[in-house]
């Protein structure tokens, strides 16, 4: 697979800017990238700038790239190989003897064909959640595919249960955790990885695992995920086994702060959101997989309104199915309406929850997030015209249409640090048919193997 386009200048014209800065109102106007950035937006941009490609971007919604907080890219070759399992505990001991069997270059299929579906939908940023063997191979995958990631292995090492290939001890992990953070470090200040710490919680990780995660994020300036316990027999294991409740515990190591992501917070009782409010931690909610698994719905507007930063995610495609941002905005939108009420998130909060908000909480917003001069061109293109179902359009808010109307195949064209990467249903340097029959044959060999 060879890299992406290559260009100094891209022109995108006559398209409609959702800024996501400022006053949010939709305007018809040109964009101008040059060396990855975004130098100039303006009613008329003439070819006087001698741009190497030019979109024309009549009757298109142009918008800052969309960013997720979790997901699990290592996985999505085993995508559905759960759907069947009713019980939780059969679910988990299933899902961790297939990934148990995963070799390195399944691994890499998988990432490869976890970023082609996340770019398929907008997305240009992701916080992906690591796997305990062959990170490599997803940080790799990015880096041929041109995908913006923030990602590391992850840390657990209370896992007697877990295939054999799974368990390594805690000084290993952290070798490896450093090898790999190493790595990306000496790729430069314009590579578009980044490493962040990943960890479970205190069901799997003891506690000298969550302090050392913490110490090896705050050394290294990282952030640090905790997934959270995410269905009741874990609940209620880990409150027989430990005693106080999951936060009150991260609490009580110091686990919690600003740069502290928790995910799946689908069991926080209202004194627990208090926990995450005082400690400036922020949260990552997979609600598409909380519907499909049957969890209680995290208490999304309850954050918002108490001011956690919240990011969407799509979890670990093991659970939760299709990564597919332009779905989670319309669930986003919706879910959370029937006991909340109708003014309960608005299109314009969805999208502000996945771009300007997302980018503030990562501590990225000064270079994505909003389409501004001088900040990295991670940018979409929507081209609503080509969807009968979302027509008529004239005079129709451009949020409304964006979260309610839009489906992956209105995605006209992905740029990420000024490349496109993704254009009228095209990969840029990746044959997408290639990689869905290798993906099909690998996963034939895994479930032969299981």
């Amino acid at each position: 697979m060879s890299s992406t386009t290559i260009m100094n200048k891209l022109l995108i014209k006559n398209g409609t800017l959702l800024t996501m800065g400022g006053d949010r109102q939709p305007c018809k106007a040109d964009l101008l990238v040059a060396d990855g950035r975004i130098k100039r937006i303006d009613t008329a941009i003439g070819r006087g700038e001698h741009p190497d490609v030019t979109i024309d971007a009549s009757g298109m919604i142009v918008l800052p790239g969309l960013i997720f907080g979790h997901a699990r890219l290592g996985f999505s070759l085993l995508r559905g190989q759960t759907d069947q399992i009713l019980d939780d505990a059969e679910r988990e001991r299933t899902a961790l003897r297939l990934i148990g069997g995963l070799s390195p270059e399944q691994v890499r299929c998988s990432a490869e064909l976890g970023i082609c579906q996340s770019i398929r939908s907008g997305v240009t940023t992701l916080f992906e959640g690591g796997s305990m063997r062959h990170t490599d191979q997803i940080l790799q995958a990015a880096r041929t595919l041109g995908f913006r990631l923030i990602g590391g292995r992850m840390l657990a090492d209370r896992t007697p249960d877990w295939p054999e290939t799974l368990r390594m001890s805690l000084r290993e992990q952290m070798s490896d955790a450093q090898a790999l953070a190493h790595d990306i470090a000496s790729s430069g200040p314009d590579s578009l990885l980044r490493y962040g710490v990943n960890a479970t919680n205190p069901l799997f990780c003891t506690d000298e695992c969550l302090t050392q995660a913490k110490a090896f994020a705050d050394a290294g300036g990282y952030p640090l995920k905790i997934v959270l316990t995410t269905d009741k027999s874990q609940v209620e294991r880990m409150r027989r086994e430990s005693g106080p409740q999951e936060l009150a515990s991260l609490e009580t190591l110091g686990i919690l702060g600003e740069r502290t992501f928790l995910v799946n917070p689908s069991f926080a009782s209202e004194l627990e959101q208090n926990v995450i409010r005082k400690a400036g931690a922020r949260v990552v909610i997979n609600v598409t997989a909380d519907l499909k698994l049957g969890r209680p719905l995290s208490r999304l507007p309850e954050f918002v309104h108490k001011g956690t930063p919240v990011l969407p995610g799509f979890d670990s495609p093991v659970y939760g199915g299709r990564m597919d941002a332009i779905h989670e905005l319309a669930v986003l939108a919706t879910a959370f309406r029937p006991q909340y009420g109708p003014q309960t998130m608005t299109p314009e909060q969805v999208l502000s929850m996945v771009t300007v908000d997302a980018a503030k909480a990562l501590g990225m917003d000064e270079e994505l997030g909003t389409l501004e001069p001088g900040k990295q061109a991670d940018i979409v293109l929507v081209d609503l015209g080509r969807d009968i179902f979302a027509q008529p359009g004239a005079h129709t808010n451009a949020y409304c249409r964006l979260v309610y109307e839009a489906s992956t195949s209105n995605i006209a064209c992905t740029i990420i640090n000024g490349k496109i990467v993704y254009r009228d249903g095209q990969f840029i340097g990746c044959d997408e048919k290639a990689l869905v029959e290798q993906a099909n044959t690998e996963l034939v060999r895994i479930l032969e193997k299981a």
